[in-house]
């Protein structure tokens, strides 16, 4: 025990680190959330396992899923939570235990191979796991923080692939940074720029050595990746993409060469971050770093290290220059190759390249000491050494106190959920029909939703699919944000489109300061006015909504009392402006991107109107789905001509009898009218199937060949040894 105390002394302290700075993240009873890393109620989360597809429903009117991904682990949590765990301790196995581990454990890995020393590898580990952006990535951005943390791994499998160039090293390699794709697939090809530097620096002279084996795992590689290549470039999600992607640039104010030179983030305030976006001043310590990182240049002549300083001394500089985004100098190139260079507009904000300069300056740090140690026959570089050393001990200690004392708060702080949200959940969750609720301003981290009850965020639909009916143009820049999130309910077509938007309950969320859940400051704040109290007025105001008592102390429900079904038929096109009549029918939910339909005793043309978000690709068939024939056969479905988006920017189909029912397709009454049995289906769903079997017949492949290889590698040695013996 003791010999094993010695020998992994280093890395048993960096758990120990990641343990006590972390604590809450290994209490599998404590619940984390803070701004992008909501809550997931169980019952949704249970759901994922057939829900998380080419199309999400959960939220708002539904939408493409441009993240699909997610599916990797999305499909973990529904396991998990399946079998009776929670949500919270779902994502604690897959996300945050491993940022914890990963984020010191990673770096020391990578440096201890690099260096073969393990104290320059520890601090190394300290630096890297302690910067700013990757502390205030796990406030809110986790999949950005796990790829952070999992990058030196990666670096690490590249540089072995790399030296060894065997199979099996190059089948390690893409098996995770395939994992790094399906959590955050922008930051891993930030890395992807890094490896081409390094493998241009160490190994482009023997370029023609690696053809050979490295071709097999590119093909697996890009197998591994079918689940969501397929979808998204044979499904037109490349379109949707683009309209996130294209959204301007954003933060200049936030980003300069002081912030970068010192690796400080400009919303780090050292306790809890400043998210009004803020430009914070940089913390005096922090001009520690640039000083010792650039002194390995001072020491690199006539050194072995040469090409290695001078790699990660590029990387640096080119990870300076893109976090400064557009400040000086050359202000303008950010913009160019957000405009000019394939998938840079996949960064409207440049602090993802901060993750550059912390490879950059952990490699610069890892060599300098590395310098100093060698040549310690010099008394001045055995003290510069020891005083390096300190300093990034103490710049981390300072950095990672205010998440062990709490004062971080965000995902470090245990929440609880307010006694109103439970009454809410049995409320909505004891009503067996599909119904939508609207939160406003803004949905709470608590809101209970499923596949059948999905809540609808009024800020993001005012600014989304309904960004038609507010009325910007007719007001000035003074307009005052609490009015534009409400100019929607004050139309004379709004009742009608709540109800063609099957929107049941109206609710208004708690002020819940203590769990961090209080936004109603950045929707209409006034030291003046009690804003939540403002917009419960506002609403008591409106005719059509009907304020409930369902026993809760805070919340405030109203209620549409003539909202629709998700499927319906109407004699004409549906319309806001028109309250039609309308028929409910028998209709089945299979998954978010598959109904059923049954409708009998129909003897004219009708209109089925669905009410998820208009999207071309919503496709109705007579009879059942084959989910293979739909890629082969284009005339598997009612033509597109008969789909339309109505003014309530949902789905409306045209069902002609005389064309549907050509040839005895339909079942005939003896009144002479008929039953027909329909299918509704996303049709990209289909390319997610298809990419889903490859993807996973190929993960299960290589995950088979790698446990081959292991066994067979044991049993050699183990015949080696006994020959020995």
């Amino acid at each position: 025990m003791i010999i094993f105390l010695k020998k992994y002394k280093y890395l048993l302290f960096l758990i120990i680190i990641a343990f006590v700075s972390h604590l809450q993240w290994f209490n599998p009873f404590s619940i984390l959330n803070s701004s992008d890393w909501t809550y997931w109620p169980d019952e949704a989360v249970k759901q994922l396992y057939n829900s998380y597809g080419a199309w999400i429903n959960f939220f708002n009117l539904g939408s493409v899923n441009i993240q699909i991904p997610f599916n990797f682990f999305n499909s973990i949590w529904s396991l998990i939570t399946n079998l009776c765990f929670s949500y919270d301790f779902s994502t604690k196995i897959t996300f945050l235990i491993p940022i914890a581990i990963l984020g010191f454990i990673s770096p020391y890995i990578l440096f201890k191979k690099l260096t073969k020393n393990e104290f320059i590898s520890f601090i190394t580990a300290l630096f890297y796991g302690t910067t700013t952006h990757f502390l205030l990535r796990q406030t809110a951005h986790m999949p950005i923080a796990f790829v952070y943390a999992l990058a030196p791994l990666i670096f690490y499998c590249f540089v072995d692939a790399l030296k060894k160039n065997k199979f099996v090293n190059w089948l390690i390699f893409i098996l995770i940074f395939f994992v790094g794709i399906c959590y955050e697939i922008r930051i891993m090809y930030i890395i992807c720029f890094i490896l081409f530097f390094y493998f241009l620096f160490f190994h482009l002279k023997e370029i023609k050595k690696y053809f050979k084996m490295v071709f097999l795992p590119i093909i697996l590689f890009i197998f591994l990746n079918l689940f969501w290549l397929l979808p998204v470039f044979f499904g037109g999600f490349v379109t949707n993409i683009q309209e996130v992607a294209n959204r301007g640039l954003f933060g200049n104010f936030l980003h300069d060469l002081r912030n970068s030179f010192t690796l400080s983030e400009s919303l780090w305030t050292g306790g809890l971050p400043n998210n009004q976006f803020v430009k914070q001043p940089v913390i005096w310590y922090f001009w520690f770093l640039p000083i010792i990182v650039f002194c390995g240049f001072l020491f690199k002549k006539d050194s072995k290290y040469k090409k290695e300083i001078l790699l990660f001394g590029l990387i640096s500089l080119i990870g300076i220059f893109l976090t400064k985004q557009s400040a000086e100098p050359l202000p303008g190139t950010y913009l160019w190759l957000y405009n000019n260079f394939p998938g840079f507009n996949l960064f409207r904000e440049s602090y993802k390249f901060y993750l550059i300069i912390a490879i950059g300056y952990a490699g610069l740090l890892a060599y300098t000491l590395l310098l100093l140690k060698e040549n310690k026959n010099k008394i001045l570089n055995k003290y510069i050494f020891y005083i390096f050393s300190i300093v990034i001990v103490f710049i981390a200690i300072f950095n990672v106190k205010p998440l062990i004392t709490g004062e971080v708060r965000t995902m470090f702080i245990s929440k609880h959920i307010p006694q109103d949200y439970f009454v809410l959940k049995g409320f909505v969750l004891n009503q067996t029909e599909y119904f939508r609720t609207m939160w406003i301003p803004r949905d709470s981290h608590w809101g209970i939703y499923t596949n059948q009850k999905p809540k609808i965020n009024d800020i993001n639909t005012v600014q989304g699919d309904w960004k038609n009916f507010v009325d910007y143009q007719g007001h000035s820049n003074k307009w005052l944000v609490q009015e534009q999130i409400l100019d929607v309910l004050r139309k004379d077509f709004s009742n009608q489109l709540f109800n063609v938007s099957s929107i049941k309950y109206v609710i208004v969320p708690l002020q819940d300061k203590a769990n961090d859940d209080d936004f109603f400051i950045k929707y209409g704040g006034d030291k003046n006015i009690n804003i939540r109290q403002w917009y419960i007025d506002q609403l008591n105001k409106i005719k059509w909504l009907h304020k409930i008592n369902i026993d809760t102390k805070d919340l405030v429900v109203y209620e549409n009392q003539n909202y629709r079904p998700h499927l319906y038929l109407t004699k004409q096109l549906e319309t806001i402006y028109k309250d039609l009549s309308f028929t409910a029918i028998d209709w089945q939910f299979k998954n978010p991107t598959k109904y059923t339909i049954k409708l009998n005793n129909i003897s004219q043309p009708v209109f089925l109107n669905f009410s998820e978000a208009y999207h071309p690709n919503w496709k109705l068939r007579l009879g059942k789905i084959n989910w293979f024939s739909v890629l082969l056969d284009k005339n598997y479905f009612i033509p597109d001509s008969d789909h339309f988006k109505n003014d309530a920017t949902l789905n409306s189909f045209y069902l002609d009898l005389a064309q549907i029912c050509v040839g005895n397709k339909c079942e005939r009454n003896s009144d002479g009218s008929y039953n027909l049995e329909l299918t509704l289906y996303f049709q990209p769903q289909s390319y997610f199937y298809l990419g889903l079997i490859i993807s996973g017949t190929t993960l299960v492949g290589c995950l088979g060949y790698l446990g081959w290889d292991f066994v067979k590698r044991r049993k050699k040695k183990k015949e080696e040894s006994e020959n020995i013996g």
